[in-house]
C-alpha cells in the first residue's frame, strides 16, 4: 500500500520547493536575453497590483537609501534585487559617498561637490557646486539664457553618463538650434536634481540655490513617486526633529493631528508609530503638494522667471497608462491650477520593451537611451509651446509656425 502524504501537509511542501527555486534562479544574474521575458511577465500582472508593488518597492528602496538599510522595508527591497540579480558591488546612493547629511535642515542631504566616483556601474561626478552637471560659474555670461532643472533621481541621471543625461542632451539641442536660427545666444542647463528629493526639496533647492544663478527659465521635473518621496521626507524630518520651514507644511501636520506621543522615538532613534503618522499625514499630501508648487510659482513669478512643469515617466508598468492615470490628472491639476505650462512625457515609455530602457532588471530609471527618449519628448514638448519657445528663441509666432523644429534636429 501506498503512503500519502497528509493532504494539508501538500500546500507547505510546493510552497517550499517554489522558494528554493526562486532562491537559486534568482541569486544569479539575469542575461540580458532575459528581459524580454521579464517584461512579458510583468505585461501578465495586473496594472494595479503592479503600481502597487513597485510603489511599495521604491519607497522601500528610498527609505533604505536615506535611512540606512536597517529599516524593514529597504532589507525587503534588497532581498527583492537580489532575487532579481542585482549583483553586490551595485551600491547604494548614500553607500557610494556622494552625498553628504545635513543636520537639523529642512534639505536634509545634498550631493558632495567635486565628485568622482563610479555610482551604478557609471562614472559619477558633480562640479564644484555639487551639482550633477558641467562646470558653470555662478555669474551668468552675457548673451547665456539659463534653465534650472529640479527634481530627484531621474533628472539627476541615476545610473547613466554625464553626457547621456536628458538634460545635457536639452543643452547641447538648445545651442544647435539657436545656432541654426542664426541666433548670438548661449544655452545652460543647469541640474539642481538630486536623487530622492522631494518636492518640498525641490523648493528648498531653488531657493538656495538655483535662484542664485540667475535662470531665466525654470522646469520643476515631476514623477508619479513624488508623493511617496513627500511623505518619507516628511517622516525624516518629523524623527530628526528639523524644523518644517514652512508655514503650510506645518499647518498640515497639525491639522493631521500628530501628537508628542505620536512621535516617539525607539532606542535606536526612528519613529516607534511611523505608520500611524503616516495614516494620519495621508490625506494631506497632495493638498501639501499643491501648496509646494504655489510658493514655487509665487517665487518665480516675482523673479520674472517663467515655470514650466514636467511630467517625467519611470520605464515599464509601474508608469503605464492605467497606473498612472491617477496621479499624471493629480499632477496636470496642480499644474493648472497655478497656471503652469506642462510638458507631459508621461507617455515616453509606452509600448517599448522595459528590457531596453531600464538601467538594470532591478532598477527602472531610464538608461542612455531612455534618456534619449526624455530629452526628445521635452525638446518636441518646448518647441510646440510657443510662448516657451518664444522665451528661449525669440522667434515670434508667424516664424514659429512656420518653421517648427529644423528638420533633423529631433530625429530619433
Amino acid at each position: 500500500m501506498t503512503r500519502c502524504e497528509p493532504p494539508h501537509h501538500r500546500p507547505c511542501l510546493l510552497c517550499f520547493v517554489q522558494t528554493l527555486l526562486v532562491l537559486a534562479v534568482g541569486m544569479a544574474p539575469i542575461p540580458a536575453t532575459w528581459a524580454r521575458a521579464r517584461s512579458a511577465l510583468e505585461s501578465a500582472r495586473s496594472p494595479e497590483l503592479n503600481r502597487a508593488d513597485r510603489e511599495a518597492t521604491a519607497g522601500g528602496y528610498y527609505e533604505g537609501l536615506l535611512g540606512g538599510v536597517d529599516t524593514t522595508e529597504g532589507t525587503r527591497f534588497e532581498l527583492m534585487l537580489r532575487l532579481l540579480g542585482k549583483p553586490t558591488d551595485w551600491n547604494r546612493f548614500r553607500a557610494a559617498n556622494v552625498s553628504r547629511h545635513l543636520p537639523d535642515d529642512f534639505l536634509m542631504f545634498e550631493l558632495q561637490p567635486n565628485t568622482h566616483r563610479s555610482l551604478f556601474g557609471q562614472p559619477f561626478t558633480t562640479n564644484a557646486h555639487g551639482m550633477r552637471d558641467r562646470g558653470y560659474a555662478v555669474a551668468k555670461p552675457a548673451g547665456t539664457f539659463r534653465v534650472a532643472v529640479l527634481g530627484s533621481s531621474m533628472d539627476m541621471g541615476w545610473g547613466v553618463g554625464a553626457d547621456e543625461m536628458y538634460v545635457n542632451l536639452l543643452e547641447d539641442w538648445l545651442n544647435l538650434h539657436a545656432e541654426r536660427l542664426g541666433l548670438g545666444r548661449r544655452f545652460e542647463v543647469l541640474n539642481f536634481a538630486v536623487a530622492a528629493y522631494s518636492p518640498m526639496q525641490r523648493l528648498e533647492a531653488y531657493r538656495r540655490k538655483a535662484r542664485q544663478f540667475h535662470p531665466d527659465l525654470v522646469i520643476y521635473s515631476a514623477t508619479m513617486l513624488d508623493v511617496r518621496l513627500l511623505e518619507i521626507h516628511l517622516c525624516d524630518m518629523l524623527q530628526a526633529r528639523v524644523d518644517l520651514r514652512y508655514d503650510f507644511v506645518r499647518e498640515a501636520v497639525a491639522a493631521a493631528g500628530i501628537t508628542a506621543a505620536d512621535l516617539a522615538l525607539d532606542s535606536k532613534e526612528r519613529l516607534l508609530h511611523k505608520d500611524d503618522i503616516k495614516r494620519k499625514l495621508r490625506p494631506f499630501y497632495w493638498s501639501i503638494y499643491d501648496d509646494t508648487m504655489g510658493t514655487l510659482a509665487a517665487d518665480c513669478r516675482a523673479a520674472g522667471v517663467p515655470l514650466a512643469f514636467a511630467i517625467i515617466p519611470r520605464v515599464g508598468l509601474a508608469d503605464a497608462p492605467n497606473a498612472r492615470a491617477n496621479a499624471v490628472i493629480r499632477l496636470r491639476g496642480i499644474a493648472e491650477h497655478h497656471a503652469l505650462p506642462v510638458l507631459d512625457l508621461s507617455h515616453i515609455f509606452d509600448h517599448l520593451d522595459p528590457g531596453t530602457l531600464e538601467i538594470a532588471a532591478w532598477d527602472d530609471h531610464p538608461n542612455a537611451l531612455g534618456h534619449r527618449r526624455l530629452f526628445l519628448g521635452l525638446a518636441r514638448a518646448l518647441v510646440k509651446d510657443r510662448a516657451l519657445y518664444n522665451a528661449l528663441f525669440h522667434v515670434d509666432e508667424a516664424r514659429h509656425v512656420a518653421e517648427g523644429p529644423r528638420p533633423g534636429v529631433l530625429k530619433e
